[in-house]
Formats: C-alpha cells, sequence, structure tokens
C-alpha cells in the first residue's frame, strides 16, 4: 500500500505548478490556524459526498471502472459552487486531491467499494509524525477521525538537479556541482552509503565505500579541487537535511539512487521558506515497520451501498 501511496503522489502533483499560481498566503502573526487551514471540516467532508452521490450512480463494479470523466466533472461541479477557491488537483483510484491555497492541499478518500482511500491518508499522517523523520515528509496538520480526508503540505516536485542539490549545500565540493554534475551526484550518493554504513555500525560496508572513493572517486576531485579530500571530510560538510535524509533512508529502505530529483520536492510554510520533503516511490511495504503498525494488513473492505444525501445516510466516519 506505501508503494501504491508514494507512487500516486506524482498524480497530484504538475511539474508546471510552481507557488505564484495561487493567491497569496496570509502571513500575519495574529493569524489563526483556522484562517490557515480554511474550513477543512466542511470542505473535506462536502467533497467526500459529492463524489460518494456520483459513485452512488454507477454500477456495482470494480474501482478502476467506476471512475469515469462523468463522474469527476459532476462533482467538481458541485465543489466549485459550494467553494469557489478550492482547486481540483488530480485524483488516484482512491483519493481525489484539491488545493485550498498555494500551500496546502486536501486529500479526500472518494473509493467507493474499498477502504484503501482511509488507509492512505492514515498512512500519509503517520509518516508526517515520526519523530525520527517527519521533517522531511509533506506535513499533516488537519484530518477527519475516521481518515476520510486529510490536509497536508502542497508539495511542488523539483525537477532540476540545480534546484534539487541546492537544498544540499557543500562548501567542500561546491566547486564539482558547476564543472562536473555528474560527478557530483556519484559523490553525494556515496555520502549517503558511507553515512548509512556508519549509522549501522557496518566496518565491511564503510571500509569497502572508503576503497570506492579512492579508486574511483578521489581522483577526480582532486583534479577540480586541487587537493585532495577524503569521504569523512566531505559527509561532515553537508548541513543537518542531508543527514535526516540518510535516516529516512536507513528506515524505510529507500534506494539510495532514488534520491534525486523528479523524486523529490518542496512546500512551503507560512514564512515562505522551502523545505525539502521526499517523494519517493522506491518507499516499499517495509516501510510499515517504521509506521509501528504491526498487524497484519487485511484484505480491502467491502463497503455496503448505501445513498449518500443530507437526509438519509451521515458521511462514513
Amino acid at each position: 500500500m506505501m508503494k501504491l501511496l508514494l507512487e500516486n503522489w506524482k498524480r497530484y502533483i504538475k511539474e508546471e505548478l510552481r507557488p505564484e499560481d495561487y493567491e497569496d498566503f496570509p502571513q500575519k502573526e495574529n493569524e489563526e490556524a483556522e484562517a490557515y487551514l480554511g474550513n477543512p471540516k466542511e470542505i473535506g467532508e462536502f467533497i467526500y459526498r459529492a463524489f460518494r452521490q456520483e459513485l452512488e450512480k454507477q454500477p456495482d463494479d470494480t474501482e478502476a471502472q467506476l471512475w469515469s470523466d462523468r463522474i469527476v466533472s459532476d462533482a467538481n461541479s458541485k465543489i466549485k459552487k459550494q467553494f469557489p477557491n478550492v482547486k481540483y488537483l488530480g485524483n488516484g483510484v482512491f483519493r481525489t486531491a484539491f488545493t485550498l491555497n498555494k500551500n496546502l492541499i486536501i486529500k479526500v478518500n472518494t473509493s467507493y467499494t474499498t477502504d484503501n482511500g482511509q488507509m492512505m491518508n492514515k498512512e500519509d499522517f503517520t509518516l508526517s509524525r515520526d519523530p525520527q523523520t517527519s521533517k522531511i515528509f509533506p506535513k499533516v496538520y488537519s484530518h477527519d477521525p475516521d481518515f476520510n480526508w486529510i490536509v497536508m503540505d502542497l508539495v511542488y516536485p523539483i525537477i532540476t538537479p540545480k534546484e534539487f542539490y541546492s537544498f544540499f549545500p557543500n562548501n567542500i565540493i561546491a566547486p564539482i556541482l558547476v564543472k562536473e554534475p555528474m560527478l557530483y551526484r556519484l559523490i553525494f550518493h556515496n555520502s549517503i552509503r558511507l553515512e548509512i554504513a556508519r549509522m549501522k555500525k557496518n566496518k565491511k560496508l564503510f571500509v569497502e565505500l572508503n576503497d570506492i572513493y579512492k579508486t574511483k572517486l578521489s581522483a577526480g576531485i582532486e583534479k577540480h579541487l586541487g587537493k585532495k579530500v577524503n569521504m569523512d571530510n566531505i559527509v561532515s560538510g553537508f548541513e543537518p537535511l542531508f543527514f535526516q535524509v540518510c535516516n529516512a533512508v536507513l528506515k524505510y529502505n529507500i534506494r539510495v539512487t532514488e534520491v534525486r530529483n523528479n523524486n523529490t520536492g518542496f512546500t512551503i510554510d507560512q514564512s515562505g521558506n522551502k523545505n525539502f520533503v521526499l517523494l519517493d516511490s522506491s518507499i516499499d511495504a517495509s516501510i510499515k515497520k517504521g509506521l509501528n503498525e504491526p498487524e497484519p494488513k487485511a484484505a480491502p473492505k467491502k463497503i455496503d451501498k448505501q445513498v449518500a444525501n443530507e437526509k438519509t445516510a451521515p458521511i462514513r466516519r
């Protein structure tokens, strides 16, 4: 499920999307939390109900067949009329995403035949609360008790290597980024592996990585810097974000080579600062260990059909 969750992230972001596409976000210090979030409960429940009403009109069929342009169009028409500033961003099989403003997104469970949308929302929430790695996953600010909707950071994708490495400054090897970006990437990934070997206290791997550095990387580095530099010095030259990423790579079994542009993004906080986040489809089911959910995952549960309207059927809680 977590692999599907993070693969589907790319459906919720657009490469052309940039902060200036949205209205300015309130910056006043006396703004209350509600002003930051808007009214997520009202919006989330309305969106959930709007899609459920449209799905009720479909025959009892598989989830993939339920989705159609008509469902999305008719549901969005209702939502836009009720909340003109809420913008449709995209949908996967189990969830639909809308922007509340240039900083926040609301993901709504629009799965009709399974509880997968709720499970994905819960996993997003849990990732954002992991004390070891929460700073590099999108933050969840508010959620429905049963995770039918969550409000979280809107993620802008990092497209170019230059933009990606701007989040990982290292004065020791900075000239290499300009002169030979490919070498810089190799150094960056080798540095992650070396730090993980140190964290795991794997002396054999640590020695092997240093040997790789000496035989394949050191000559190129010396050529550009005009001096010899060992790997320990390079690793120590990175800022705290680098080590937070190393923690996540180790904890969630992420392939090191997947930590790059196009698999990562940034969010924007209330002060307008850009914050790096992981957006990595290589995170697989082993993330369950990190999420502290030891119970086995049950098969998707069938949801009984109900007429979803204001008078006869409450929102599934």
